[in-house]
């Protein structure tokens, strides 16, 4: 099971504890191996030239395949050469994140320094380009600083940046952020999100804080290369069903805050859509842009 991102992310995370759940429930072992490079471009290159037949598959949010799709780095739609099997859960995408000593409190205290040091401001988050990247300077815009993106491999390092006062913050998913902020280490400001959630209550959302209306989920899909047959799609897709219901499964995505929602390919393919109607505008114009 290809992840294509380093290790400690959110992808990563997610991968390693369906990798035990999913082998129970297929009669296999699944080895997991982190393939990262131009925020999942190695990974899917590498999964688009494995042989159909169940054995090579990828894990990864199809917001971040779609991201270079608009840069242009793809001429097509990449995830439609791939074959959809499955969503393992969801996490809100676009939590801001300061480590605990950072005199920045509030949003309002981050966006006030970056004002009085124009061009100081600089935000880690996971590979060029892509949702993350989009939503630092939509944010940014809307509070009318300016902000340098420093991409990092993936959340594992722009976290250690982060930790390491390099960055005056970051951008991850919860799942990423969620035990440094248990363990006092770092303090969310901003969360993209439609509502408050229960552990981390305490963070206002982008549309609260007036930067953002439209919240912004992360899933990671199982994916199999082009061609898969239908009957090994149909045996895959009941195993992924069954893990994600897994008790262990389960009790692993409440401590690291993921919510375990099961979608067969046909849900995959809506949520797809959805964010082609939604997020591809944005992200097109973003790369225009840039």
């Amino acid at each position: 099971m290809i992840v294509p991102f380093a290790a400690g992310g959110a992808n990563d995370l997610v991968g390693r504890a369906l990798q035990k759940s999913l082998g129970k429930e297929l009669k296999t072992t699944i080895v997991v191996e982190n393939i990262p490079g131009g925020s999942t471009k190695m990974g899917s290159l590498e999964l688009l030239k494995s042989d159909p037949d169940g054995y090579t598959l990828m894990l990864a949010g199809h917001a971040a395949l779609q991201g270079y799709y608009y840069s242009g780095t793809y001429d097509s739609k990449v995830w439609e050469k791939m074959t959809p099997i499955g969503q393992s859960g969801e996490t809100p995408a676009g939590l801001f994140e300061v480590r605990v000593e950072s005199p920045f409190k509030t949003w309002e205290d981050l966006a006030k320094h970056a004002k009085q040091n124009p061009g100081k401001l600089t935000c880690g988050g996971p590979g060029a380009g892509g949702l993350m990247n989009l939503l630092v300077l939509e944010t940014a815009k809307a509070a009318g600083v300016d902000v340098r993106y420093v991409p990092f491999a993936g959340a594992g390092p722009s976290g250690t940046a982060l930790l390491g006062g390099h960055v005056d913050y970051r951008t991850c998913v919860v799942v990423e952020a969620i035990n440094n902020i248990r363990a006092g280490k770092t303090r969310g400001l901003g969360l993209s999100y439609h509502q408050h959630l229960p552990e981390l209550s305490n963070i206002p959302t982008f549309k609260e804080l007036g930067l953002l209306d439209i919240s912004y989920l992360l899933t990671f899909d199982l994916l199999g290369p082009s061609n898969l047959p239908p009957n090994i799609v149909s045996i895959l897709t009941k195993g992924l069903e069954k893990a994600v219901k897994d008790p262990e499964y389960v009790q692993f995505c409440q401590r690291i805050a993921y919510q375990p929602v099961f979608k067969d390919a046909q849900g995959v393919r809506e949520e797809i859509k959805l964010f082609e109607e939604k997020i591809g505008p944005k992200l097109a114009v973003f790369y225009q842009k840039k």
